[in-house]
């Protein structure tokens, strides 16, 4: 990690270039001249830090911005001596100079002296600039670091133990302290992150936080003396991989439902500057970072991370776009909240799903804006919140775009920019995986009355059947941990039924995976369950909660309609897919719970209603609006209900049927109640599930959808006093 880069910013680009005219014509300057021209060129002369031992000294120092110039026009290194000024007349020891970094080995020191060190830059062996003088001491005591311990996917505890005496240590006059650095390349060691520990034992330990997943991580452990540093050897440790969580917002992409660097949605995470793919950068120089858009760019850390963060998944995880992070503002409510102690805001989509974003304030250097000092630190939680975007500043490239919020702003959370060096946090996102989808062979199923039972039985593998051999499906392709939806397109219905015959006929899954642990063996009334009533396309739904891999049978049942076709051959299956795994979110619909309302149905005075939407109704003039709803299939809706216990006339039956009433706006897909094992009975508070089994597609949204409560009315002291909650409305197979 090199933390030191060349930068120049661009009123000193001017200089530079008039000093470059000036730098190829040094023989005719007087030194004067030269002065000033180092002055232009020389931005920066840094001193940095020392790593010493009992006879050598090895020092870091900064010096920019030599990059255009050629190695035999200057000279740097370090200048040292015993005495405090070794700029007046110490011995210069030449170094090396790497993209502004310059390093010097000093050899030949004598053990326990104190030696003062500046670093230099010499132009045309005639001008010099100095770095700030520091101070080392030689020393022959050792440290060495401990193994890592308590890995994590964003933390590991390091420590060391110093070998040597009091009298080792304690030489000259400087103060002892103990710390860790860590690098993401083991070249970089010396250059990197520095954890100082709070203990001055010499056995100690430091919990390093706010990690990558998946990352190797250098490390060594140190004592200083002043400026000088002894260093341990050098050791590694690799994080542990953890997949990350998604949310479905109902986007356009997936927000992470936590913080790069964190392992919860209360843990603020790490600061990352501007595309730095170390995590750990904290230069201020530009230059150390990226430029342009990065979101899915090789700059692009999230990116950089997908092996570590998003397991088998087929999309990768990406910081968001400005455009992104907009889309998320505009359809999502935000909330100013502190849970559990820790500030943010909670974005809540229309689906009801909603992601916390932690206030984390922002790193400037090594430093946390707005934290107090070290004693205070201890239970102090920031305010705001600064979260990268993957876009750059259209009118200024030495800033990136940014989303930033903070108590009381309005509104809440608002778009900025923030200097490429600063460590902001990053929310990452991802599109949602195809659902992995199989596509039956059709022309291997046996279709028929195979059980003489009177249905129609599709079987697409049996273990004891005709199938077996020559199955439409390679079983081990099945595998799904959540569900499966299938859906099958028949023809051969519609005009082969016989006189007198039912108009409608449940369609259900007959299969079991190898174990026979995970089935379902349909009864014909499940919410899950096709209603067939002609030819067309349906779905069938199937939920497990266990693995389910593999079967040894599958097959889909058509109850009774076998015993009312009058050919059976014509039935066909024209084509049958399989789905597995179907997110939870992507079924689930929204319902504002603030404009539910619980009232006398139709004003007869006997029946509740809880009206979602009526078009004659009082969510009418409140607003409502579900034209978005669209879905074939069934629809389930699970609410909770309040007001009944204690609000019941005397006599009351306490008992009261409850359906589902359903229209979209064509009336042409609609249902009125009257299927049994879709309706159910409320018998006080609580929470209750009613569904419809709609055939077809709502194109349009409800005209009408309310909740029957058919004698409840009339038994209330006060229907003011009933409320009702939307929990869930699933619609299964919806995409």
């Amino acid at each position: 990690m090199k933390n030191i880069k060349q930068y120049i910013t661009k009123s000193r680009l001017c200089c530079g270039v008039a000093a470059a005219l000036a730098l190829l014509s040094f023989a005719a300057c007087s030194d004067d001249d030269y002065s000033v021209a180092t002055g232009n060129i020389i931005t920066t002369v840094e001193t940095g830090d020392a790593a010493v031992t009992a006879t050598t000294a090895t020092t870091q120092g900064t010096v920019l911005d030599l990059s255009k110039y050629a190695s035999s026009s200057y000279d740097v290194g370090v200048v040292y001596g015993t005495a405090a000024d070794p700029t007046a007349g110490g011995k210069k020891q030449s170094g090396t100079l790497s993209d502004g970094a310059v390093t010097t080995t000093l050899t030949g020191l004598t053990k326990g002296q104190t030696y003062y060190y500046a670093t230099y830059v010499t132009l045309q062996g005639k001008v010099t600039n100095y770095g700030t003088v520091k101070q080392f001491t030689t020393t022959d005591a050792t440290i060495a670091a401990l193994d890592a311990t308590n890995v994590t996917s964003v933390g590991a505890t390091i420590g060391a133990t110093v070998n040597a005496d009091a009298a080792q240590i304690n030489v000259g006059s400087t103060q002892i302290e103990y710390g860790m650095k860590i690098a993401t390349e083991a070249d970089d060691v010396a250059t990197g992150v520095e954890f100082t520990a709070a203990s001055a034992d010499k056995s100690f330990t430091v919990n390093i936080s706010q990690l990558l997943p998946g990352r190797t991580y250098y490390y060594a452990a140190y004592f200083k003396m002043g400026d000088g540093a002894v260093y341990s050897d050098t050791k590694q440790f690799t994080t542990a991989t953890k997949d990350m969580e998604y949310v479905d917002l109902g986007l356009s992409v997936m927000w992470a439902k936590y913080n790069l660097g964190a392992e919860s949605e209360l843990q603020t995470g790490g600061y990352y500057g501007y595309g730095d793919l170390t995590g750990l950068q904290t230069s201020d120089y530009l230059s150390d970072y990226a430029t342009g858009d990065i979101s899915g760019t090789a700059n692009d850390l999230a990116l950089a991370l997908s092996a570590a963060i998003d397991g088998q998944a087929v999309n990768k995880s990406q910081l968001p776009t400005a455009a992104q992070w907009a889309e998320l503002i505009e359809k999502t409510t935000q909330a100013y909240v502190t849970e559990s102690g820790v500030n943010g805001v909670r974005f809540t989509a229309k689906n009801g799903n909603s992601i916390f974003l932690p206030a984390a304030s922002y790193r400037d250097g090594t430093a946390i804006a707005g934290a107090p000092t070290d004693a205070n630190i201890i239970g102090w939680m920031p305010t705001d919140g600064y979260y990268w975007t993957g876009n750059i500043s259209a009118t200024n490239g030495d800033y990136a775009q940014t989303v930033n919020f903070t108590e009381g702003q309005n509104p809440l959370a608002q778009s900025g920019v923030s200097k490429r060096s600063l460590g902001l946090s990053i929310r990452t996102v991802r599109e949602a995986d195809p659902v992995p989808v199989i596509d039956v062979n059709v022309t291997k199923l046996a279709v028929g009355d195979l059980e003489n039972n009177g249905r129609i039985r599709i079987e697409i593998y049996n273990e004891y059947g005709s199938t077996k051999a020559d199955p439409g499906i390679n079983t081990n392709l099945i595998k799904f941990s959540k569900n499966m939806v299938g859906k099958v397109k028949l023809s051969g219905i519609t005009g082969n039924l016989k006189e007198g015959a039912p108009a409608e006929y449940y369609a259900g899954w007959e299969a079991s995976d190898p174990t026979w642990g995970p089935s379902l063996w349909s009864n014909f009334a499940s919410k899950y369950d096709a209603k067939i009533t002609g030819d067309g396309e349906y779905t069938l739904w199937l939920e497990t909660a266990s693995e389910w891999n593999g079967a040894v049978v599958f097959c889909i049942d058509i109850d009774q309609l076998g015993a009312n076709l009058v050919d059976p051959s014509l039935l066909k299956v024209e084509s049958l897919q399989l789905a597995f795994d179907v997110e939870d979110a992507k079924m689930q619909y929204y319902v504002d719970n603030s404009k539910i309302f619980f009232n006398n149905k139709d004003g007869n005075g006997t029946d509740g209603r809880i009206e979602l939407f009526n078009e004659w109704g009082d969510t009418k003039s409140a607003g409502v609006d579900y034209s978005d709803l669209k879905f074939g299939g069934y629809m389930i809706v699970n609410f909770t209900i309040s007001g009944i216990d204690g609000n019941l006339v005397d006599g009351a039956s306490k008992s009261y049927k409850t359906e589902l009433s359903f229209a979209d706006q064509t009336w042409g897909i609609s249902y009125w109640g009257g299927f049994e094992a879709a309706a159910t009975t409320v018998t006080g508070d609580g929470t209750y599930e009613v569904w419809a089994p709609l055939s077809g597609d709502v194109l349009t949204g409800p005209v009408v959808w309310t909740i029957e409560l058919y004698g409840l009315w009339k038994d209330l002291v006060d229907g003011s006093k009933v409320k009702a909650t939307i929990n869930k409305v699933i619609i299964p197979g919806k995409k």
